[in-house]
C-alpha cells in the first residue's frame, strides 16, 4: 500500500506534521533511493544538491554567528538552530525533488520501501 504522506494528503495542520516525524526514515529513503535513480534527470537532482548546499551554508554559518534559542526550545540546547535548519532547508528541499520526479518512478520505489526492499 502507497503511503498517502508522500503523494499529499488531506490532512493538516499538527497532524500533517506528525505524519512528516513518524516517516522521516522512509522519507529520508525515498529521497535517497531517488537521487541514485539514473532514470531521474539530472537538472531534477540539481534541487535537491542546492537545497543540501544551503544546508551547509547555514550550518557553517551558525557556527561562525551562533544564535542561540534556548528560550524558545531549552531542552535541545546548543543544538537547536541546526534542528530548525535542517527542518526548514533539507525538508522542504527533499519534499520539492519527490514532487518533481515522475510519478510512477516515486510509486515505484514507495512500493519497494514499504515492502521492506
Amino acid at each position: 500500500m502507497i503511503n498517502p504522506f508522500f503523494f499529499g494528503s488531506k490532512g493538516r495542520g499538527i497532524f500533517r506534521i506528525l505524519r512528516i516525524f513518524l516517516n522521516l526514515p522512509n522519507f529520508i529513503r525515498l529521497t535517497m533511493r531517488l537521487f541514485r535513480d539514473e532514470r531521474i534527470p539530472i537538472y531534477r537532482k540539481a534541487i535537491l544538491v542546492v537545497f543540501e548546499i544551503l544546508a551547509v551554508i547555514f550550518a557553517i554559518a551558525y557556527f561562525i554567528f551562533p544564535f542561540d534559542a534556548d528560550f524558545i526550545l531549552p531542552i535541545i540546547g546548543r543544538f537547536d538552530d541546526i534542528c530548525i535548519g535542517a527542518f526548514v532547508i533539507l525538508i522542504p528541499g527533499a519534499w520539492l525533488f519527490i514532487k518533481s520526479c515522475p510519478e510512477h518512478i516515486v510509486r515505484e520505489h514507495v512500493d519497494r520501501i514499504s515492502q521492506g526492499e
